[in-house]
């Protein structure tokens, strides 16, 4: 008797921020998803990047193809056109970022073969792609969409044909899924409809998952967390640092560890210069990743998430995981996950109103059970959850 061996379905990922060459952090959550669906599926990723500056040579296209934790991944890499006026570098740009993924593509199919579905990390260009592919080959898509764009304190969903194609591949799309719900009721608000919006939470590394905390010496000062890649707009460190230095006026039982990079980096140790700040009160430790990361979040005694405006970060995910209660502002879907159990949530840019939390907690008048916290987060976040979810949506887009 022959028994029939059960073949894992190909995804193939078309993800717009990814961790490159430049810059290891952007899409590192699209990143773990990848990881998730490739523990019961095949999953190859492709990713392209624009450069503003020639390769040698005088290369366009820089294709990198590497095996990433298990996961075929091709990175193509090109520069953006040389030419000035308006919209003809437009135009070049955007061939160059069609042929781009279609140089990834067919790297990924020569590793890989050919692949049963698309999914899609953020629209709207990738999703012409999907499009594409549904329309000629039959092949179905979903998408997952992370943009904080379609929310109503960014306004950046605009243009028309943006609008028009957007709406189209949306609605020609098996599923879509989103971190939160606020997310997808934001895209419905644009019209962006399909009848099939799953909500999927982001991924914890298994490096949170497996940690073992050790018992935290008492004697040590009270130490607040902040993760972000440094970018002041979205995130208001600046916000942050004023509430540390009016707290440090007051008080010396407690220490800011303000971890990342990113582009407003040295404007933000300059100000927290500027506002009397030292190593004392806030250290800014760089960029972390991996277990250097998680020993870091691991040993403090609160997450601080001060955004003006947010879709729902990662690190809210991997603090809980480690038993981290949070404090974090009322925005994007982060009033979804944190509660008087895990955090607390106040408005954004209100700095009285964070400093007084700040000093309740230095006062043993917040408190939480971290036990309860941990074991709440750590099997919703799993990469095997996730995974098993994902890879169920492939199964009944193809059915």
């Amino acid at each position: 008797m022959t028994t029939k061996v059960k073949r894992r379905l190909k995804v193939l990922y078309l993800a717009r921020w990814y961790p490159n060459r430049y810059d290891p952090m952007p899409g590192l959550f699209i990143q773990r998803h990848a990881e998730a669906a490739n523990i019961c599926c095949d999953v190859g990723v492709v990713y392209t990047h624009i450069v503003n500056n020639k390769f040698s040579g005088y290369r366009v296209f820089d294709p990198n193809y590497e095996v990433i934790n298990g996961v075929p991944t091709a990175k193509v890499y090109y520069s953006s056109s040389g030419i000035k006026l308006f919209p003809f570098n437009k135009i070049i740009n955007i061939y160059r970022f069609f042929k781009a993924n279609i140089i990834g593509i067919n790297l990924i199919k020569k590793h890989l073969g050919n692949f049963n579905i698309v999914h899609i990390h953020v629209l709207t260009r990738l999703g012409l792609i999907g499009l594409y592919y549904k329309i000629l080959y039959g092949k179905p898509y979903i998408i997952t969409e992370h943009w904080s764009r379609y929310l109503e304190l960014t306004d950046s969903f605009n243009g028309f044909f943006r609008k028009t194609a957007t709406r189209i591949i949306v609605k020609q799309a098996s599923f879509v899924t989103t971190v939160t719900k606020n997310l997808a009721k934001a895209m419905q608000s644009h019209r962006l409809q399909n009848d099939n919006y799953i909500v999927l939470p982001n991924v914890v590394d298994n490096t949170f998952l497996s940690y073992s905390p050790s018992i935290k010496n008492q004697a040590n000062p009270i130490t607040f967390l902040h993760v972000s890649c440094f970018e002041d707009k979205s995130k208001n460190i600046s916000g942050l640092l004023r509430v540390i230095s009016s707290l440090a006026k007051i008080r010396n039982d407690f220490v800011f560890r303000l971890v990342g990079d990113g582009m407003d980096m040295e404007w933000i140790t300059n100000y927290a210069s500027e506002l009397g700040l030292n190593d004392k009160h806030v250290v800014f430790t760089g960029l972390l990743e991996g277990d250097k990361l998680v020993d870091e979040m691991a040993s403090v005694d609160m997450l601080v998430v001060f955004s003006n405006y947010e879709n729902f970060p990662v690190v809210i995910n991997e603090s809980l995981s480690l038993g981290i209660p949070v404090i974090a502002t009322r925005v994007g879907g982060i009033p979804e996950r944190i509660n008087t159990e895990n955090g607390v949530l106040i408005d954004a840019r209100d700095e009285d109103q964070l400093l007084s939390n700040l000093i309740d907690f230095l006062d043993g008048g917040l408190s939480f059970n971290m036990d309860k916290i941990q074991t709440s987060s750590r099997d919703e976040f799993s990469p095997e959850t996730v995974g098993n979810i994902l890879c169920g949506l492939y199964v009944k887009a193809l059915n």
